[in-house]
């Protein structure tokens, strides 16, 4: 009886290692967190574009590395990656929506386009690359999203 009960507790130990070792590999790492906080004047983003110091009234921001269509300023970088990039901003949908109305003058087909007081979402195309422009308000201020795309 006294072998049965050693055997039975070493085998909870060995469970109860293997769970805390698999639990410590799971979850051991930080979550990453480039590019989420606000891109401050002459700070590279994540993808090592300079951001200048300019407001959007006062001139155009560099492309993203995902889009053709230029970066709205002030935004906080959620998300770039190849073909999208996700901002969010203090400004108000319209003062957005007015920044990219602008941008996409510059050659832009625009295919669709819908407006709302809490939304705006624009598909366009230019050349060879389509692109699909969603901005909403989030409470406290407004997310941008920027996807493009080969036609």
């Amino acid at each position: 009886m006294k072998k049965i009960r050693q055997s039975g507790l070493v085998g909870l130990l060995f469970v109860v290692v293997l769970a805390v070792a698999l639990c410590a590999g799971c979850g051991g790492s930080k979550p990453a967190t480039t590019g989420t906080a606000p891109i401050s004047p002459s700070t590279s983003t994540p993808t090592g574009i300079t951001t200048p110091t300019t407001s959007p009234a006062q001139g155009s921001t560099p492309a993203s590395s995902s889009n053709n269509l230029p970066r709205y300023t002030p935004s906080t970088v959620v998300s770039d990656t190849p073909g999208s990039l996700q901002l969010t901003s203090p400004d108000s949908v319209q003062k957005v929506t007015a920044f990219y109305d602008d941008a996409l003058k510059t050659g832009w087909s625009i295919i669709s386009s819908s407006k709302t007081a809490a939304s705006t979402n624009i598909t366009a195309r230019k050349g060879t690359t389509g692109t699909t422009l969603s901005v909403s308000s989030t409470g406290s201020g407004t997310y941008i999203s920027l996807v493009t795309y080969p036609i």
